[in-house]
């Protein structure tokens, strides 16, 4: 990979790995220089000896070690020695073998669900929604979120969908029967009585105010020859009469009459509930009705004025749709922050969700995993594991080089003391 190519982290990472790979190289390269130098000086001196057995055991650990650090990423000295470039080569099994520890060891049901149990997510989170800021960000996402979603739908689709779904509930939906169990609740016990009333002293307000309509329509209908006697006689018998009958019926809940009045009054109820009559001359009011214009002119202009609705809500910080949504999450967190069973509730809920993730997606994490790693390039995956790593297996080498060097010197003391 060229450094280039690589993120500021990676390149910073790459830096450090080259300074560890020199400083473990540079010790070889030491206890190399010493062991020649020693070498050199044995048979002058007796602790030389001692310096020359540390450096050349130094030297074999610290050889080991990077051969042993090199062979997990490449072949050493490009020889291909069996079970070196252990990574580029076992690539594709490593990474099933990771993808299979993932989900077993951090996807496992029981893990997770004990970690949601231990987060009490439900008031951490009304914790940060109860705060007016954080609440007024959750309603700009969500307006900004609308917004988004409708100006990308098709604003065509969207009418000729919401014109099909009214005029299919319209032509579904039997009003009739809706309207017939409307009037018999309002209309129902005691409401019944007092609505007939309330209709005799309409009629009786309406003879009252028509009076003067009333003589006139008589004069103009009778004959011509007719005395004015007898038009007056005429509109006082009907005043009368009617007025009469309306204030008998008033004052007498058994008249005949007003009885008569309820019980048309129930029936015409009862025939909008089953009436099958009534029912076809719905359907054709109804189908009479979707062939006006303006019923058309509504439906296709209802998401014309949706869309502009929320757009212009959207870009508004003082829109009424953002406040109802900012005081909605206010109330929701109070909610829980307040109630017990409710918080345990929504812990439950996430607790479930969790479970369900996991058991039937948890899967699919480490398929990605695996497949991730297996579509890598042998030689890149090798390079990216490496310089993860790759500093802190440094280490081993330099580690090799003491330790060796420390092995060597026990060994060449204690040879020399038992040659004594």
């Amino acid at each position: 990979m060229h450094l280039k190519d690589l993120t500021v982290s990676e390149q910073e990472k790459t830096v450090e790995l080259a300074k560890m790979k020199r400083l473990a190289t540079g010790l070889l390269c030491l206890m190399t220089i010493i062991f020649v130098v020693s070498h050199y000086f044995h048979d002058e001196y007796t602790w030389v000896g001692f310096i020359e057995a540390t450096a050349e055991a130094a030297m074999i650990g610290a050889i080991a070690d990077w051969f042993a650090v090199t062979a997990l990423f490449r072949h050493p000295l490009s020889i291909k020695i069996p079970h070196t470039a252990i990574i580029p080569n076992r690539k594709d099994a490593i990474a099933e073998q990771f993808g299979e520890f993932v989900q077993q060891n951090f996807l496992s049901e029981d893990l997770i669900s004990k970690k949601v149990q231990s987060m009490d997510l439900s008031r951490r989170v009304a914790a940060w929604l109860s705060e007016s800021k954080n609440a007024n960000a959750v309603a700009e996402q969500m307006t900004a979120g609308l917004a988004g979603v409708v100006r990308v739908m098709n604003d065509n689709e969207i009418q000729s969908l919401i014109e099909r779904k009214v005029e299919d509930k319209i032509r579904t939906t039997s009003f009739a029967p809706l309207i017939g169990d409307l009037l018999s609740f309002i209309s129902s016990g005691r409401r019944q009585q007092e609505m007939f009333n309330a209709f005799a002293n309409i009629g009786l307000n309406l003879l009252e105010v028509g009076d003067k309509d009333i003589k006139e329509t008589i004069e103009t209908q009778t004959p011509w020859w007719f005395p004015g006697s007898l038009d007056k006689a005429i509109y006082k018998k009907i005043i009368r009469s009617v007025s009469k009958s309306l204030y008998e019926m008033q004052v007498d809940i058994y008249h005949p009459m007003r009885v008569r009045m309820i019980e048309m009054s129930n029936e015409f109820m009862e025939e909008l509930k089953s009436s099958e009559d009534i029912k076809q001359k719905e359907i054709t009011i109804k189908e009479d009705l979707l062939k006006e214009p303006a019923i058309r002119d509504f439906t296709q202009s209802l998401w014309k004025d949706i869309k502009q609705s929320l757009l212009e809500q959207s870009q508004n910080p003082d829109a009424e749709l953002k406040k109802a949504i900012h005081d909605a999450v206010i109330h929701f967190s109070d909610s829980i922050l307040e109630d017990d069973s409710l918080a345990k509730k929504i812990d439950g809920w996430a607790d479930d969700s969790a479970r369900y993730l996991i058991q039937n997606f948890g899967h699919e994490v480490a398929n990605l995993i695996s497949q991730t790693i297996e579509d890598w390039d042998p030689n890149a995956a090798s390079e990216r594991i490496e310089l993860q790593i790759g500093k802190d297996l440094q280490f081993i080498r330099i580690n090799g080089t003491v330790v060796g060097g420390l092995a060597g010197l026990i060994i060449y003391s204690i040879t020399y003391l038992l040659s004594l």
